[in-house]
């Protein structure tokens, strides 16, 4: 996610109380489900045996690596890639669609196409996706959530309709595609945790909300969900530059270490080890 975007979405859901107090208890709920079993779903899909084949990459900016000092070898696409071929050899090939700034729309008209056409030429050993924080950001801009989400006026709620909507199409067709394929969605932790900014606790609401709908959705289409929130408990100023001079709530290569094994947990590999 682009930083902008995140500040978008926590500032928003610093406001987001009485009226959606039950949509976030709901979500705060499933989270808490993924907390006991986050890599619920795809129970039976495996890796595959073998040599070589694909790692497929969706997402937004966390998936294409922005904070990372070199996302090509720091990034979580890239440490998934070397724990991938710790297993299945160097001739292993990784393929990422990833862009930042991309919101779920923004995946389904330029990544999905090209990604189900892979998926169905076969020799797909991963997919994996991070995607939905960007879709709240427009709210912020909304005169009408400003400075109360209750105001009826508010598409708060019917937005995150839309986003389980448009996320459940994206993991359908996804699976559709492989019905056999590992995918692998993340849950976003809170990148303020610990760091004693203004929005760390409306971060909590904010990725709870998102966080409900990415759970329910992925158990939903038989996917799998990397959860790495436990690891950054109190852990942002560790894990992203949001202290840094120049201020940014992406991860560095600490934090997108921490994702990366979130990501492998799931598929039974870990970084450094081929099995």
């Amino acid at each position: 996610m682009k930083a902008r975007a995140l500040r978008t979405d926590f500032r928003m859901a610093r406001m987001a109380s009485r009226a959606f107090l039950g949509l976030v208890a709901l979500a705060i709920v499933a989270a808490a489900c993924g907390d006991d079993e986050p890599g619920s779903g795809a129970g039976s899909v495996t890796l595959g045996e073998g040599t070589g084949g694909i790692y497929l990459a969706l997402g937004d900016s966390i998936a294409a690596g922005e904070g990372a000092s070199d996302p090509s070898t720091s990034g979580y696409v890239a440490l998934v890639a070397e724990a991938l071929r710790a297993r299945f050899g160097e001739a292993l090939e990784v393929r990422t669609l990833a862009d930042g700034g991309q919101a779920t729309q923004d995946l389904i008209d330029e990544q999905l196409p090209s990604a189900i056409a892979r998926i169905r030429e076969g020799d797909v050993r991963l997919v994996t996706i991070t995607i939905g924080g960007n879709d709240m950001s427009q709210y912020g801009a909304d005169a009408n959530c400003l400075p109360d989400p209750s105001n009826a006026a508010c598409p708060l709620e019917d937005g995150l309709l839309e986003v389980e909507q448009r996320l459940s199409l994206i993991l359908r067709e996804l699976r559709e595609a492989g019905p056999e394929t590992a995918i692998v969605i993340q849950a976003y932790p809170n990148l303020f945790s610990g760091t004693g900014h203004q929005f760390e606790r409306p971060a909590d609401i904010a990725f709870d909300l998102l966080n409900g709908v990415i759970i329910s959705v992925a158990q939903r289409h038989d996917v799998l969900v990397a959860d790495p929130r436990r690891a950054f408990i109190l852990s942002g100023p560790e894990f992203t530059h949001l202290l840094d001079p120049e201020p940014d709530a992406h991860p560095n290569d600490a934090g997108y270490r921490r994702i990366a094994e979130a990501f492998l947990e799931v598929v039974g590999l870990s970084i450094g080890e081929g099995d």
